[in-house]
């Protein structure tokens, strides 16, 4: 059953002209790629556990792209798996001409602590930012490529590992920022674990925010 998964795994990453980084068949070390980074920037011994401390885990970093990962969290606060946000973009270069829509009662958030009350994905991300997540606070939605390199890595624990690299990663649709198909460009949801193809919606769904150069 698991070497029937992986190889439905490995058409859908192939369908999309990606690889998947490991954990989907591979051999690759977990170690060698991931690194687990604590609250206040700085890298972590591979057994620490998740938390609200300086030294706890936090983030995730991917070292053959450099990108920053954020772990979401099962506490109610800000990073919380389970908060679902409509997409919103204000800055017309990169919102494809399109900003999207502040969420006033669909979305479901930390709303005493997000811009004007509003679960949106701009103001999600601007929180986070302003928390200094791992030391950063350039966080930003990542690119449909990047959301579904990273997924394998939030339904299946590695090879020799009993954790998933990136826990509390709940089952649902992901935000991506703005894509251009055609001429148009919007906001595009990723169904993760990866069961569905890219999509245009609109709604209220679920957010994995990312730093780093941003990959196409």
């Amino acid at each position: 059953m698991r070497t029937t998964r992986a190889l439905a795994a490995r058409g859908f990453w192939a369908s999309l002209g990606l690889v998947a980084l490991f954990g989907v068949g591979g051999s690759t070390s977990a170690v060698e790629v991931f690194t687990k980074i604590g609250n206040d920037g700085n890298a972590l011994p591979s057994d620490t556990a998740g938390g609200a401390g300086p030294r706890d885990w936090a983030c995730l970093r991917d070292e053959r792209t450099g990108l920053l990962w954020e772990v979401k969290t099962a506490d109610k606060g800000l990073r919380d798996r389970r908060w679902t946000y409509t997409p919103y973009d204000s800055n017309p270069a990169t919102n494809g001409g399109y900003p999207g829509y502040k969420d006033t009662t669909s979305g479901d958030c930390t709303r005493g602590i997000m811009a004007g009350g509003s679960c949106n994905t701009e103001a999600y991300i601007q929180a986070v930012g302003a928390s200094g997540l791992c030391g950063y606070d350039d966080w930003r939605l990542p690119t449909v490529r990047e959301l579904v390199a990273v997924s394998p890595q939030t339904t299946e624990a590695p090879v020799g590992r009993t954790a998933l690299l990136l826990p509390n990663t709940e089952s649902g649709w992901y935000w991506t920022g703005a894509e251009r198909v055609g001429v148009t460009n919007f906001s595009r949801v990723i169904l993760l674990p990866p069961a569905g193809r890219p999509t245009f919606y609109d709604g209220s769904y679920l957010v994995l925010a990312v730093r780093g150069d941003q990959k196409q």
